[in-house]
């Protein structure tokens, strides 16, 4: 196993070094992932400190939502833990969106997250993440696969089961996928709208974050 650090780069390269060196855990490889001028050239400076003893790679983030953040780090994160490794994710000095995606980021993929502040390290703790069975999972990757919506719940037991002819079996599908549905969306993965009969189903910001973890 190795231990795999994803640095959030803020406005200073020396603290996030310092960080590192007394996070109590070795590094292997490491993530910096950054959002604008400053913060690449902090990203550059930690490269070419590190680049010497472990592999570096720089990941540009440069969409100002919160949740493009998040997804990057979740690709990162389930690419390694395919690969056996413990993810540690590094909040020091990091702005205010980099500083939310890291915890939510970690609060899904179940990665350590470490800060470093007046000379010393404080592991943030997570409460645990809610479970999303092999069912709602599956309606996730389809709404996922299918651009991030369907226009009906008839079409989403299409994608799911495929085409269904018996009356009695459509009826159960469906009112299994209507009871998944509601659950999904009092957990914030997806959202519906009416639009006539039908219920349009949207996968959220969230709800991808799960797919790119868990899909």
């Amino acid at each position: 196993m190795q231990f795999v650090h994803i640095i959030l780069a803020g406005n200073n390269a020396e603290i996030i070094l310092d960080s590192i060196k007394v996070s109590g855990h070795p590094i292997h490889k490491s993530y910096v992932l950054y959002d604008d001028e400053n913060s690449k050239k902090v990203a550059e400076n930690i490269k070419r400190v590190l680049s010497s003893l472990i592999d570096v790679e720089l990941i540009e983030v440069n969409d100002k939502r919160i949740y493009s953040a998040v997804w990057e780090i979740l690709k990162i994160a389930r690419r390694e833990k395919d690969l056996k490794n413990e993810i540690l994710i590094n909040l020091t000095g990091a702005n205010q969106k980099f500083s939310l995606a890291g915890l939510i980021a970690a609060q899904i993929s179940g990665g350590k997250v470490y800060t470093y502040k007046n000379g010393e390290v404080e592991v943030v703790q997570k409460p645990p993440v809610k479970d999303v069975n092999g069912d709602k999972m599956m309606i996730l990757k389809v709404l996922d696969n299918e651009g991030g919506e369907v226009d009906s719940i008839n079409r989403l037991i299409e994608l799911v089961e495929g085409k269904i002819e018996e009356h009695k079996r459509y009826m159960a599908q469906r009112a299994r996928m209507s009871y998944h549905l509601n659950g999904l969306e009092e957990d914030g993965l997806v959202v519906t709208e009416r639009q006539g009969k039908n219920l349009k189903i949207k996968l959220t910001d969230l709800g991808k974050a799960f797919v790119l973890m868990f899909g």
